[in-house]
């Protein structure tokens, strides 16, 4: 009697266990996402990696970003009930992405994670200012680029700690690994600013754009606001029209 109870004792162990196992894993299919960062122009080929940053008069340099929260946000249906609506690519975790340095163009990795297979209607994330010491350039800004303007050295500041929000009219699908670019497009930016609007007013050699309106640029600087949200978009996605 007691070799038969331990025999039924040890099925249920087994039965538990099996249970167990299969709740580990995920519900629903999966793919690995890979979001990085990098800077163009929107009239070169998607493809192609941008090497001469001139729009106008404008040479740009240097481009750093600081950012957090990065996030896709899964466009629901009635299928997607049981799936996660938020991956959550960069959570309180602020980092700095170089994506020009010295006139050459760079790819910043983000983040990498599992995500499950469907369509994403969003990417949002947040610019931050970084927690670095006062010496530091980013220090006191979210947003750092350094240029020429006519061979002048000019360096534009953002104080920017807004959510920026990419919308994907069409679906962004995830079936298989992905590889994403989140593209920030120089054209873009610095559209519909008219050269007149630029200038070194301190006269100190350096054309400054910045929030405190040390060289009298503050209509250039509103117009880089109101340009950086239509200058980001991502690419290299497949696009699902549904």
């Amino acid at each position: 009697m007691k070799i038969r109870n331990l025999m039924m004792a040890m099925a249920s162990v087994a039965i538990v266990s099996s249970c167990t196992e299969e709740k580990e894993g995920p519900a629903f299919p999966e793919s690995e996402v890979k979001v990085s960062a990098t800077i163009g122009m929107s009239e070169e080929d998607p493809n192609a990696r941008v090497n001469n940053l001139v729009y106008g008069n404008f040479e740009v340099t240097d481009v750093k970003l600081s950012i957090d929260n990065v996030k896709l946000i899964l466009r629901a249906t009635n299928e997607d009930t049981k799936k996660p609506t938020i991956v959550q690519i960069r959570d309180k975790n602020p980092q700095i992405l170089t994506l020009v340095e010295n006139g050459e163009v760079m790819v910043a990795p983000i983040g990498t994670v599992m995500a499950a297979d469907g369509v994403y209607g969003k990417l949002n994330f947040d610019f931050v200012l970084p927690d670095v010491p006062e010496d530091d350039e980013m220090y006191g800004s979210s947003v750092i680029a350094k240029a020429k303007w006519f061979d002048i050295p000019a360096v534009i500041n953002m104080q920017l700690e807004d959510e920026m929000v990419l919308q994907f009219n069409q679906g962004l699908e995830v079936d298989g690994a992905q590889d994403y670019l989140l593209t920030m497009y120089v054209d873009k930016i610095l559209e519909g600013i008219s050269p007149t609007l630029v200038g070194d007013g301190n006269g100190n050699g350096t054309i400054e754009v910045g929030p405190n309106n040390e060289d009298g640029n503050s209509e250039v600087y509103e117009a880089i606001i109101a340009n950086i949200q239509n200058a980001l978009v991502l690419k290299n996605g497949k696009f699902k029209d549904k």
